[in-house]
């Protein structure tokens, strides 16, 4: 599943981020050609996401915190398998990477430490999504017969979880301050996102989609995703206030993924140009900023 962009595989790259909105106007890691996802924004606009190298022959994660540019690769990963999916208001991040039996964990870092985080289970692989400010991670797993299921991890303890509409999975892709949490769930091959709140799933479908992801939601319940057309390319959508409002990176000629939303409504997420590359973007105040290869 491309938009997912959970690894790809590994050789480093020039990444050429250009964030007028944040300040930023930033060339790191050598040159070639790559595919760029943005996963979260926080509050103070650090972005932290994933880039692949030529061919998709590498995956890092990346933090761009007011004008740096930072790739991220955990300790033993397997050939820089790593990718940053989420960053809170006190900068920890989270997000997942290969080990070298192609194995896939969760990691925090916190002050500089990477510490893995496997949902307990023999044979689960467990993929890090979310952190909030009090440090609570949403996410999902395998188990080791295919089964998916959400997580919540909070002081250290994990909390599984599924919608109870899900027949084919179900996948923890945010939580806001206040712990609640959005994903998606499969049921009988229809995808549909969730909001649970308070231990209440409300299911989230686009009106006319395909199928509906919820992947982002910020303190003031605002939500963001993606979903499919009729003829299965993935748009972007806002839920605020009750209604929808539909929108596609101008450049996303052929799908556009929102990932998150901060406090301000800045929204970061990934587009597919015409030739099939992945971009990443900001969007701030109505207009879009690329995080682009040259």
């Amino acid at each position: 599943m491309r938009w997912i962009w959970i690894i790809a595989g590994v050789t480093a790259v020039l990444v050429a981020v250009t964030n007028a909105a944040a300040g930023a106007n930033v060339r790191a890691l050598p040159a070639g050609r790559s595919q760029v996802a943005a996963f979260d924004v926080n509050d103070q606009r650090v972005i932290v996401g994933g880039f692949s190298g030529v061919n998709g022959a590498s995956s890092q994660g990346f933090v761009l915190r007011h004008g740096v540019f930072t790739a991220l690769n955990v300790p033993g990963s397997a050939r820089h398998a790593t990718v940053a999916k989420g960053v809170n208001n006190v900068g920890d991040v989270v997000g997942d990477y290969l080990d070298p039996g192609g194995r896939m964990h969760g990691y925090l870092l916190h002050d500089g430490t990477y510490t893995t985080l496997n949902v307990p289970g023999r044979g689960n692989q467990t993929c890090a999504y979310e952190i909030n400010a009090a440090g609570d991670i949403v996410g999902f797993y395998t188990g080791p017969r295919g089964a998916t299921h959400g997580f919540v991890r909070h002081n250290g303890t994990y909390t599984p979880f599924n919608d109870p509409q899900a027949t084919g999975g179900t996948f923890g892709f945010g939580i806001n301050n206040a712990g609640d949490i959005v994903g998606a769930f499969f049921r009988h091959g229809h995808r549909s996102g969730f909001l649970l709140r308070h231990g209440t799933f409300t299911t989230i479908d686009v009106p006319g989609s395909a199928g509906t992801y919820a992947n982002g939601i910020n303190d003031a319940g605002a939500i963001v995703g993606g979903y499919f057309d009729a003829g299965e390319h993935m748009q972007g959508f806002l839920l605020a206030g009750g209604r929808y409002q539909t929108f596609n990176e101008p450049s996303g000629a052929r799908g556009t993924h929102p990932h998150a939303i901060n406090a301000a409504g800045d929204i970061v997420g990934t587009y597919l140009d015409r030739s099939g590359a992945d971009h990443g973007f900001l969007r701030h105040d109505g207009r879009y900023t690329t995080i682009r290869v040259p």
